[in-house]
């Protein structure tokens, strides 16, 4: 990721993690009232009750928000998936589609933040932020797919899947934006997920 997109330094102490915080949120409530275009440093940093100065020591330029925004949503899809409850899948392949439901209910409530991003994603290299994210993931998200009896030993090929998920949901959008609220988006994500990873139907079965 390039250093234009990082943020500049991460906050340490309580106060400074208040600013960034703030930073972050007045960000997201442009986002989703005014889009991409209205987010500049200046309007954020007003809303946000901090000083455009202020606002520099922790990110270069509105980017390297977007990116963090990018970031902590995509940490938010995943904790979600981690924390799905799977113990009522009676196969592999209902423990995955759990999985992919807990992901898909948490990627609704910020649906309109991520389509207010979406033209943004290629500027920020936002997709690029979601794979690395994605890759922390992987090691615990084996782990419970494995002791739902859908484990796989390829830990690369778990990071190739949530990253066609992930793919999956923006061809979706761009196709209709509504697609993701219907009851078949879980159904048709898992199908993804479920190829990616190479969970054929016959390991499901056993």
């Amino acid at each position: 990721m390039p250093t234009a997109l990082k943020p500049r330094k991460k906050p340490l102490q309580a106060r400074s993690t208040v600013t960034v915080d703030a930073i972050v949120e007045a960000t997201i409530r442009i986002l989703r009232r005014d889009g991409w275009a209205a987010c500049t440093t200046t309007r954020i940093s007003t809303l946000a009750g901090v000083s455009v100065g202020s606002l520099y020591q922790y990110f270069p330029n509105r980017n390297a928000i977007a990116v963090e925004i990018v970031r902590q949503r995509t940490r938010i899809y995943l904790a979600a998936v981690i924390a799905a409850d799977l113990s009522a899948a009676a196969t592999p392949e209902e423990a995955v589609d759990a999985a992919i439901a807990a992901f898909v209910v948490e990627k609704r409530k910020g649906l309109d933040v991520s389509l207010a991003l979406r033209d943004a994603l290629p500027e920020v290299q936002g997709r690029q932020a979601i794979i690395e994210e994605g890759r922390r993931f992987v090691p615990a998200l084996q782990a419970k797919l494995a002791a739902a009896g859908a484990g796989t030993a390829d830990t690369r090929q778990l990071a190739v899947a949530l990253a066609a998920v992930e793919g999956a949901v923006w061809e979706m959008l761009a196709q209709d934006e509504a697609a993701i609220e219907r009851p078949e988006a879980i159904a048709a994500l898992s199908r993804v997920f479920r190829a990616a990873a190479g969970f054929s139907p016959a390991a499901a079965a056993r």
